[in-house]
C-alpha cells in the first residue's frame, strides 16, 4: 500500500514536471513545440499524395518585355491559361489575356495595388517560423479579393463549364496547401518553347522569377508555389488543420498519461520503453493522418507531456536511494559466473571510488578464466578512478599481456624495475617495455585523470656528450610529427616535454595485443579478419601519407588489436620523417629488416609505397604464418628482397581463394609503381576481399 501511495504522489508530482516542460515548450522566442510540429509537418508533407493535374507548365520569365513574349506564343498555339506573379504594369494585350496579381504584399500584412485588372493579390504571408503552408482565398477588408490561385481556378473552371472551387476559408490562418512532393510540375524555358511551341497547347502556363519562398519542402520560386496553390484548388485538395486535429493529439496524450499512471515505472532502459512506444505511435498517427485523410495532427505539446511526465516520474520513484538496476544486474551476473554480462553493466555505470573492489574482483576473475583482454578493460577503468588501488597499475601491465612477459610498442622486453615515480608532472606507475629508443611506462596524468603511457629516453645514457643537443632536437621533431596526426586507427601523441634528463612523449595507452600474437602458424585470426584490420591499418596509413609522414616500420609488431573493444591502433611513428624534409635525405633509416622494401634496400628516398609494401609483408605473415622472404643471412635477405618472387599464399595455404594471390602480389611488386598507390586504394581492396570472403 505504501508502494502504492508513493506512486501516486510521484506520478502527480510527474505531472506536474510534465505540464511545466510543455509550457516552456511552446514560450517564445524558442517556440520548441511548435518548431518541432513544423519539422514534422515538413517531413508529412514529402509523403506521397495524389498526382497533380499533368497540364501545368512553369515558365522562369524575369521581365515584362520576355511575359509580352510568352503572352504572345501562349495565344498563338492554344495555351489554356497564363498567369504570372510579376507585379510590373501589363501590357494592354497581356492584360486581356492573363492573370496577374492585382496586390502583392509589402512587409507584413500591406497591400500594394498594382496595374494588374485581372486576377488576384499575391501574399505568401509565413507562419512564425518563417514558413509559407497556406494561402488566403479571399481577403475580405473592404472589398473582397481572391488569392491570385483562386482566382485562377475559378477561371478554368468557368472555362471548362466545371464546378467552381469552394470559395470557403475557415481556418483563420488560411487554407492549408497540400504540398507534391519531388519535381511535380514540368517545366520550360521561353527559348526552349519558341522552338517547341507545341508544348502550350491547352496547358496552364504559370510563369515568374526571380522571387522565392521558403516552404515544407525547401525554398522554391513564388510562381511554383502559386502552381502547388492552384492544383489544389483545382483537386479540392487542402490539409484539414482545424481544431479537430488539435483535439484528437491532446485526448491521446490524456490518454496515454492515464496508461502512465497505471504503470509502475521500472528501471532504465524497461522505463523507456513505454515512453518510446508512445512517441513512435503518436509519430505514425500523425504522418498517417496526414498521408491518408490529409488531417494535420500536431502532436508535438502532447508527445512532450507524456515524455516528461514519464522521466520525471522514473526520477521520483528511483531517485532515493536504491541501486541502480545496473548494479543489481552486475552483481548478480557476477555471482552466477556470467563475467561478461556483469562487466557489461559495470562498464554502463559512471566510474566510483566505491565499485573499486567489486572491480578488482571481477577483474581477478577474467584473469583466472584466460581472459586477458576484457581484465585489460576492468584494470583500466579501476586505475582511471584510482591508479594507486593496491596493485591495479601492476595488474593492468600483466594481463595486457599475452605472454606473461612486459612488451611495449614495440615488441621490446621489460626494461629494469628501477625507474623514477614521477617525470613532469605525471606519475610512473608501471614499467611497459622497452621500444626502439628508451622505455616506456604506463603513466597518470593527474591533471586530467587519464592513463597514458610514457615514453622516456634517456639521453645522456643513450647519447655522447656531443651528440646531445642534435639527439634531443630529434626526440622533439619526431613527437611534433607523430603528434600532427590524429586518426581513430593511429596511436595519439598527447604531450612531450623534457624532464630530470629525460626527454618523453606522453601518448595514448593502447589496450590490446600486438598484431605479431597472430602472425605464427598456431595463431592465425580467421582470413576475413585478418584482411578487414589490415584495411584499417591502410586506412590510417592514407591518412598519414597525405600528411607527408611516412612510418618506414610497418610490422605486425607495430599495431595493436583489442578484440573487447574491436580497435585497431598503429604504434611507434618514432621513426618518421617528414617526406620532402632535408633531413631525410642525410642517410636512410632502417625499419626491421625483414619488411623492408627493395627501394629502402637500395637507399633510396623511400615514401608511402615503402609502408604499403611492409603492410603487404605483414598480410603475408598474418594470412599464412611465415614471412614471405627468407635468407641465410642479411645480406642474402636483402638480396632476395629485391630480386626474388614470393611463394604464392595459396600455396602456403591452399585453403585460400586465388583471388588472395592478386591483393598479396601487388602490395609487393618489386616496383612501386606496381603497388597499391595509396592507403586508401589498398584499404578498398581488402575490405572487398574481407567481404568476400564473408
Amino acid at each position: 500500500m505504501h508502494a502504492i501511495r508513493l506512486l501516486r504522489r510521484s506520478f502527480l508530482k510527474a505531472v506536474a514536471v510534465g505540464l511545466a516542460v510543455t509550457a516552456v515548450a511552446h514560450l517564445p522566442p524558442l517556440s520548441i513545440a511548435s518548431r518541432i510540429d513544423g519539422a514534422l509537418y515538413a517531413l508529412w508533407s514529402r509523403l506521397p499524395t495524389a498526382a497533380p493535374p499533368g497540364d501545368v507548365l512553369l515558365v522562369e520569365v524575369a521581365s515584362g518585355a520576355k511575359l509580352e513574349e510568352l503572352a504572345r506564343l501562349a495565344r498563338k498555339h492554344g495555351a489554356a491559361l497564363l498567369v504570372t506573379t510579376l507585379p510590373e504594369p501589363p501590357s494592354e494585350t497581356v492584360a486581356r489575356y492573363a492573370l496577374g496579381p492585382t496586390e502583392v504584399a509589402i512587409g507584413g500584412r500591406r497591400l500594394l495595388s498594382t496595374a494588374w485588372l485581372d486576377g488576384g493579390h499575391l501574399w505568401a504571408r509565413a507562419d512564425d517560423d518563417g514558413v509559407v503552408r497556406h494561402d488566403w482565398t479571399v481577403l475580405d477588408d473592404a472589398v473582397p479579393v481572391p488569392s491570385l490561385a483562386y482566382a485562377a481556378a475559378a477561371k478554368l473552371a468557368a472555362a471548362s463549364g466545371g464546378e467552381l472551387p469552394p470559395n470557403a476559408d475557415a481556418d483563420p490562418a488560411g487554407r492549408r496547401l497540400r504540398f507534391y512532393p519531388g519535381r511535380p510540375f514540368a517545366a520550360a524555358s521561353l527559348a526552349s518553347l519558341a522552338e517547341q511551341p507545341e508544348r502550350l497547347a491547352g496547358a496552364v502556363v504559370i510563369a515568374g522569377g526571380g522571387t522565392h519562398e521558403r516552404t515544407p519542402l525547401g525554398t522554391m520560386p513564388t510562381h511554383e508555389l502559386l502552381a502547388h496553390a492552384l492544383a489544389n484548388y483545382r483537386q479540392a485538395l487542402a490539409v484539414d488543420a482545424g481544431s479537430f486535429g488539435v483535439t484528437l493529439a491532446w485526448l491521446a496524450g490524456a490518454a496515454l498519461l492515464a496508461a502512465l499512471a497505471l504503470a509502475r515505472p521500472e528501471p532504465l532502459p524497461d522505463a523507456l520503453l513505454l515512453p518510446s512506444a508512445v512517441t513512435a505511435g503518436l509519430l505514425g498517427w500523425s504522418g498517417g493522418s496526414f498521408a491518408l485523410a490529409s488531417l494535420w495532427v500536431p502532436i508535438a505539446g502532447p508527445t512532450l507531456l507524456v515524455l516528461g511526465t514519464a522521466a520525471a516520474e522514473h526520477f521520483f520513484v528511483f531517485r532515493r536511494g536504491a541501486e541502480p538496476a545496473e548494479l543489481v544486474r552486475a552483481r548478480e551476473a557476477a555471482a552466477a559466473g556470467r563475467l561478461r554480462e556483469s562487466w557489461a553493466a559495470y562498464s554502463a555505470l559512471p566510474p566510483s571510488a566505491s565499485l573499486l573492489t567489486e572491480l578488482y574482483a571481477l577483474g581477478n576473475a577474467f584473469e583466472q578464466r584466460g581472459e586477458r583482454s576484457h581484465a585489460v578493460h576492468v584494470f583500466h577503468r579501476i586505475a582511471q578512478v584510482d591508479p594507486g588501488f593496491r596493485d591495479v597499475a601492476h595488474r593492468l601491465v600483466s594481463a595486457d599481456r599475452s605472454d606473461g612477459a612486459a612488451r611495449g610498442p614495440n615488441g621490446g622486453r621489460e626494461p629494469g624495475r628501477d625507474f623514477p615515480a614521477t617525470l613532469d608532472r605525471y606519475q610512473l606507475l608501471e614499467p611497459i617495455g622497452r621500444g626502439a629508443m628508451g622505455c616506456v611506462y604506463l603513466g597518470h596524468d593527474p591533471r586530467i585523470n587519464r592513463i597514458v603511457a610514457i615514453k622516456a629516453v634517456d639521453l645522456a645514457a643513450e647519447f655522447e656528450p656531443t651528440e646531445l643537443a642534435e639527439a634531443s632536437e630529434t626526440f622533439q621533431r619526431e613527437a611534433e610529427t607523430a603528434g600532427r596526426l590524429s586518426h581513430p586507427s593511429i596511436v595519439t601523441i598527447f604531450d612531450v616535454g623534457e624532464a630530470q634528463g629525460f626527454a618523453y612523449i606522453a601518448m595514448e595507452y593502447v589496450k590490446g595485443r600486438h598484431m605479431s600474437d597472430f602472425a605464427s602458424p598456431g595463431s592465425l585470426l580467421p582470413p576475413a579478419k585478418t584482411l578487414e584490420l589490415l584495411g584499417r591499418a591502410a586506412d590510417a596509413l592514407g591518412y598519414a601519407h597525405e600528411q607527408n609522414v611516412v612510418h618506414r616500420d610497418i610490422k605486425p609488431a607495430n599495431i595493436m588489436y583489442d578484440s573487447v573493444s574491436d580497435t585497431l591502433k598503429i604504434t611507434d611513428f618514432g621513426i618518421a620523417r617528414l617526406i620532402g624534409s632535408s633531413r631525410t635525405r642525410t642517410g636512410i633509416v632502417l625499419g626491421t629488416p625483414a619488411f623492408m622494401s627493395p627501394e629502402q634496400i637500395e637507399g633510396k628516398n623511400v615514401n608511402g609505397h615503402t609502408d604499403l609494401f611492409a603492410l603487404g609483408v605483414s598480410l603475408y605473415q598474418l594470412l599464412t604464418g611465415r614471412l614471405p622472404f627468407r635468407g641465410a643471412s642479411m645480406t642474402n635477405l636483402m638480396f632476395v628482397i629485391a630480386n626474388e618472387p614470393h611463394e604464392p599464399v595459396t600455396a602456403v595455404r591452399p585453403d585460400l581463394p586465388e583471388w588472395l594471390d592478386r591483393i598479396v602480389n601487388k602490395a609487393l611488386a618489386k616496383d612501386p609503381a606496381e603497388r597499391y598507390q595509396t592507403g586508401a586504394e589498398m584499404a578498398r581492396a581488402l575490405r572487398e576481399g574481407a567481404a568476400a570472403l564473408g
